[in-house]
């Protein structure tokens, strides 16, 4: 027959006289049930209601009795309000489905367009403005997603441009054009590719870095401590990173045009294409409209990078989960919209003639 014993509890539950309970809760042994007498309580607080529901929830090692209507009606409370039926989520349908998603979509527009909208209000403030810019901060900025970038740029161009030489010479050797992919690498790495990749990385490393810093100082009220000071985080920290990204990404993009083209040179000369022949054919077909318009599409792509990577971060949600998240979409949006405006902007040099 299983041995009982018999434990009174004091008037009064608290975390400081539910101490020993606690020990002799978690430290009872399965060989027979220990009866706890609560004649004499008569008030509880969190710790002592959660002792409670711990001897109510083991009855086959605990027994409660004489326990009082207000502590019961307190008991019961505590269930109630702490202990909720989990919500069964129910499964849309497709047009409940579609519906969200079009809600969802058009939400997210309206937001990107009123950034957008106060992002340029701000930035041609600053502009007119001189004063008010923050040139150590654009300083900082351009170092930390330049410089320190050049050495991932140079490499990637200078592949892209010995691939597209290799690729291109194999077939124009069939019949013997060797010499005009010259004026292919020329024209890809100065008008596509070098632009291209260039913003591509650049989302990758730097726009990502721009969404986790600001989704971090979301997440830890800096922001909020920003404009409780005075200072508006739009001109404070969004406007250095479009000014810094604006100039950073059209330099980039020379430099991995310039070894894009340095690799195709190196190609070239494996089907005995001189230099010589490789300079004067390349400043042939490489005009002035083709650099200032891959330096002018390389600007608009440092721009909407910055502006993207500044947007997602300052719309961060709460805890870490959502500053990753928030990284992730920012590099997912960049690349999208990078694609969007290079295939936009082939289409209208191509109707225009350019």
């Amino acid at each position: 027959m299983d041995k009982q014993l018999s434990v009174k509890l004091p008037p009064s539950l608290t975390a400081e006289t539910s101490v020993k309970i606690w020990e002799q809760v978690l430290g009872a042994e399965s060989s027979g049930q220990t009866i706890f007498d609560a004649s004499d309580l008569t008030f509880c607080d969190e710790s002592g209601l959660t002792l409670l529901y711990e001897l109510r929830s083991r009855p086959d090692a605990f027994k409660l009795i004489n326990v009082s209507a207000s502590i019961e009606t307190l008991y019961n409370t505590m269930l109630k309000n702490f202990s909720p039926k989990p919500v069964e989520k129910k499964s849309l349908g497709v047009v409940s489905s579609l519906g969200k998603w079009l809600y969802d979509a058009a939400s997210s527009t309206k937001q990107s367009i009123i950034f957008l909208g106060s992002a340029c209000c701000a930035l041609t403030d600053v502009l007119l403005h001189p004063s008010q810019i923050r040139f150590g901060e654009i300083l900082s900025v351009s170092d930390e997603a330049g410089s320190r970038a050049v050495g991932i740029i140079c490499l990637i161009g200078f592949l892209m441009g010995v691939i597209i030489a290799f690729e291109t010479a194999l077939v124009a050797q069939i019949f013997g054009a060797v010499i005009f992919v010259v004026n292919g690498i020329g024209i890809a790495m100065t008008r596509e590719l070098g632009p291209l990749m260039t913003a591509i990385l650049f989302a990758g490393r730097s726009g990502s870095a721009f969404a986790a810093q600001l989704g971090t100082q979301k997440v830890n009220e800096e922001l909020n401590a920003l404009t409780t000071f005075g200072l508006s985080p739009m001109y404070f920290l969004v406007v250095p990173r479009l000014i810094a990204s604006s100039l950073v990404v059209p330099l980039l993009s020379v430099f991995a045009t310039i070894l894009g083209i340095l690799g195709g040179g190196l190609v070239m000369a494996m089907y005995d294409i001189t230099y010589t022949q490789f300079y004067v054919q390349l400043l042939k077909s490489v005009t002035v409209t083709d650099i200032v318009f891959g330096l002018v599409k390389a600007v608009i792509f440092g721009f909407v990078i910055a502006l993207i990577g500044c947007q997602c971060g300052m719309n961060t949600g709460a805890g870490a989960a959502a500053v990753g998240s928030s990284t992730t979409k920012s590099v997912v949006k960049s690349i999208i919209w990078i694609v969007v405006i290079d295939g936009a902007a082939a289409l209208l040099t191509n109707r225009l003639g350019i």
